[in-house]
């Protein structure tokens, strides 16, 4: 179970691309309706590698492949979210079981509590048990699931959200301590 883990190339986009749009394509972990094209994966992945983004997209290498991602975005798009960030990982689905995953994620983690921010969030469609697992292992906690949030295949599925929490206090308020 050797992983190398890196912060991702523009020359990786075609793999995590792969990666991402069989998820895509069979399965409802992922809500996108129909699979990126190579230059819209590309486009996304350019934007983890600019110098001053608190965003990271790890891949992981086993032997000379590309066996899965991790990454953390924006949670949502108003300046008040911005001490929180979302984070996903995903395994290359000829790969799972193999404990890539967490050693992807735990990678990613460490360098995302370098980067002030108070919680991270976890987005897991239902029923996804093996997810489930991987957050709870990681220390994160269900906080809440919202029912037939999505519809994707002719069915509605539910959506739990998970949060961990990762500073105390990131942002200085101005008040004494």
């Amino acid at each position: 179970m050797t992983l190398l883990v890196r912060k991702v190339a523009v020359e990786d986009s075609d793999a995590v691309n792969g990666i991402a749009n069989w998820y895509i394509e069979n399965t409802a972990i992922n809500f996108d309706q129909a699979a990126w094209s190579a230059g819209r994966r590309r486009t996304w992945i350019e934007d983890f590698i600019r110098p001053d983004t608190p965003y990271h997209l790890l891949v992981g290498w086993s032997g000379h492949t590309i066996v899965g991602f991790a990454c953390n975005t924006r949670f949502r798009p108003k300046a008040s979210y911005d001490c929180s960030t979302e984070t996903t990982v995903y395994v290359d689905h000829r790969h799972h079981s193999l404990g890539y995953g967490r050693l992807l994620y735990e990678s990613l983690l460490s360098r995302v509590a370098d980067e002030q921010f108070h919680r991270a969030y976890a987005v897991i469609t239902l029923p996804n048990p093996v997810s489930v697992q991987l957050h709870e292992r990681l220390g994160f906690g269900c906080a809440g699931v919202f029912n037939e949030m999505g519809r994707k295949f002719d069915r509605y599925h539910n959506v739990a959200i998970y949060e961990k929490r990762l500073q105390a206090n990131p942002v200085r308020t101005g008040m004494p301590d």
